[in-house]
């Protein structure tokens, strides 16, 4: 069968033409990475070193045997800061393999290209089983993809990068539990526990317009159905089961322990000339791409269903949430000071309008273009594209080009890491920095009531004796220890934080603690020299949590197979 009667026969065939439209997709993805890797060099911007040190911390802790990361031991200037327990980190896993065959620059772009993929492929299959349309799919992954925020968050904004890739499928699932197939419930809990591992904040965001959409769905079909509540609470209870490993250290370890997080606050907000303005570059950034903005301006004259209505009102509404119009002062002292950045909205913006652009321009080709004129139309998409995302990239190139290599400093320098360039011969020069964004997140709020306090820990600075000693660590995996001489007994405060299963020995001995007013580990010791080593060792429930999570990952595997079966009877 030729390529022509594939297409036109895409019906009774849908296997092969989504393998065609797979294999275009991974033809963007590869052009616009290997654009990028072409550089053999990296711009360390935004939230680049916070996510660079807990990959640096993976990768060294596997290189040593240890498959689990609790606290920053290696990096993060060995202050033990528990960034690992708080912020999921599995999806950073194929990136610190990666390191094991190739460069630290190439072994990031390779990722990068990795999460592209999935991204388009999830994308692709979401915007299938809500359209059963294959162009629609299509052109939705295409744009969604490569659409100029998300370009953006893949340069350095990694949660939320990854967070991206699964919200088409969260938002297939919450369609298919209110609207469609409630059969289809476990879609929601997968899509909402990947979420969840990837950037939990990005779960907060998702949640505002679940809520919205089940109210619509409340308003328009005047109520919900038995059967469907119960799908969207077996949804909600598998979902966390799947989680649990992210969610139990926030109940052992964070909970009323003193432990600070990510500020709370709008600290930016956009003006719609800005949002309308600026989406009609090409560069990358925060903003919708001209694709997506002359959708809102034009969408209205074509809508016809009340589904694509409320599409439609979701995407102007996420964007009028990026805004400084939105009454965002309202929110101080709320839950919802922790988006910090209004901008975030754009991620939503751009699927829900990506979804009525792919509609409609799907409907108006596929009316005009068939057979063999649909492969061409396919391809000329995907060089599009590649060619539309090269050019959002072009600046980020060019900063490659002409910014300064990152330079050396030392190993416990106070000095914010500069917007840089990294290559593979001084990639490791960005861990002796602190680290821009985040150092001191998740550490006990007596840790940053000063910038002395601050300070002393990057420069690992002990007290004994009142006195100031500069101590040089000695690592392991989620274990640092340091040699400590006292001319008698006296207490040492040491500059690693301590955490509720936080563990002291002493020469070898297991050995009590206290938490001093830098929310260090303090402890007595004798006279003479002592070789002191804290370490973390996780609850006995972490670990319950993940054979738990495990078994409900696998039992929820045996169901699809057992479903999908029965389904396809």
């Amino acid at each position: 069968m030729d390529v022509k009667n594939n297409l036109h026969n895409s019906k009774s065939n849908p296997r092969k033409l989504n393998l065609l439209y797979l294999g275009l997709l991974l033809f963007v993805t590869l052009l616009t990475t290997l654009y990028l890797a072409s550089s053999k060099a990296i711009f360390a911007f935004s939230d680049w070193t916070f996510h660079a040190a807990r990959v640096e911390e993976i990768y060294l802790n596997l290189k040593s045997g240890s498959f689990f990361t609790f606290i920053a031991a290696r990096t993060f200037h060995n202050t033990g800061a528990a960034s690992f327990l708080f912020y999921p980190y599995i999806f950073f896993y194929p990136w610190a393999f990666l390191r094991f065959i190739l460069s630290p620059v190439n072994a990031f772009y390779a990722w990068y290209a990795l999460v592209t993929f999935a991204t388009a492929t999830i994308s692709y299959f979401s915007m299938k089983a809500y359209s059963k349309k294959s162009l629609a799919s299509f052109i939705l992954s295409l744009v969604y993809t490569f659409a100029p925020y998300r370009l953006y968050l893949g340069g350095a904004v990694f949660g939320e990068y990854l967070a991206v890739t699964f919200l088409p499928l969260l938002f297939l699932g919450i369609y298919e539990v209110l609207w469609g197939d409630k059969k289809k419930w476990y879609l929601l809990a997968i899509s909402g526990a990947l979420v969840a591992y990837a950037h939990i904040l990005s779960v907060f965001l998702s949640l505002q317009f679940a809520v919205i959409l089940f109210i619509i769905k409340l308003i328009t079909s005047r109520g919900i159905s038995k059967d469907r509540i119960k799908s969207l609470l077996l949804s909600a209870g598998v979902c966390v089961f799947l989680v649990l490993p992210v969610i139990v250290p926030f109940f052992t370890d964070f909970i009323g322990q003193g432990l600070s997080s990510a500020k709370p606050s709008i600290s930016y907000t956009m003006g719609p000339r800005y949002l309308l303005l600026n989406s009609f570059s090409v560069q990358k950034g925060w903003k919708l791409s001209f694709m997506l903005m002359l959708t809102i301006l034009t969408a209205w004259a074509f809508i016809k269903s009340r589904r694509n209505w409320i599409i439609y009102g979701l995407g102007l509404f996420a964007c009028f949430l990026t805004t400084r119009y939105f009454p965002w002062k309202l929110t101080a002292g709320t839950p919802f000071e922790m988006v910090q950045l209004t901008a975030r909205y754009l991620s939503y913006a751009s699927l829900f309008l990506t979804i009525l652009f792919a509609l409609g321009s799907s409907s108006v080709l596929e009316e005009h273009v068939t057979g063999r004129k649909k492969l061409a139309l396919s391809c000329s998409l995907a060089v599009f594209m590649a060619l539309f995302s090269i050019s959002s990239l072009s600046v980020y190139r060019d900063t490659l080009k002409h910014v300064q290599d990152m330079p050396k400093t030392s190993a416990n320098s106070t000095q914010p890491a500069p917007f840089k360039r990294l290559r593979d011969y001084n990639y490791y020069n960005q861990f002796n920095y602190k680290i821009l964004f985040g150092a001191f997140d998740y550490m006990p709020k007596s840790s940053l009531t000063s910038v002395q306090k601050q300070n002393s820990l990057l420069m690992h600075q002990a007290y004994l004796n009142g006195k100031t000693l500069t101590l040089s660590p000695l690592i392991k995996a989620n274990q640092i220890s340091y040699q400590v001489k006292s001319e008698k007994a006296a207490d040492v405060d040491l500059p690693v934080i301590a955490y509720k299963h936080t563990t002291v020995s002493v020469n070898g001995q297991k050995h009590a603690f206290r938490r001093g007013n830098r929310g260090t580990v303090v402890i007595g010791l004798k006279r003479g020299q002592n070789t002191v080593t804290v370490g973390y060792k996780a609850s006995p429930v972490f670990y319950l949590s993940i054979v738990i999570s495990i078994l409900s990952w696998l039992a929820l595997l045996i169901y699809l197979v057992k479903f999908k079966a029965k389904y396809a009877q």
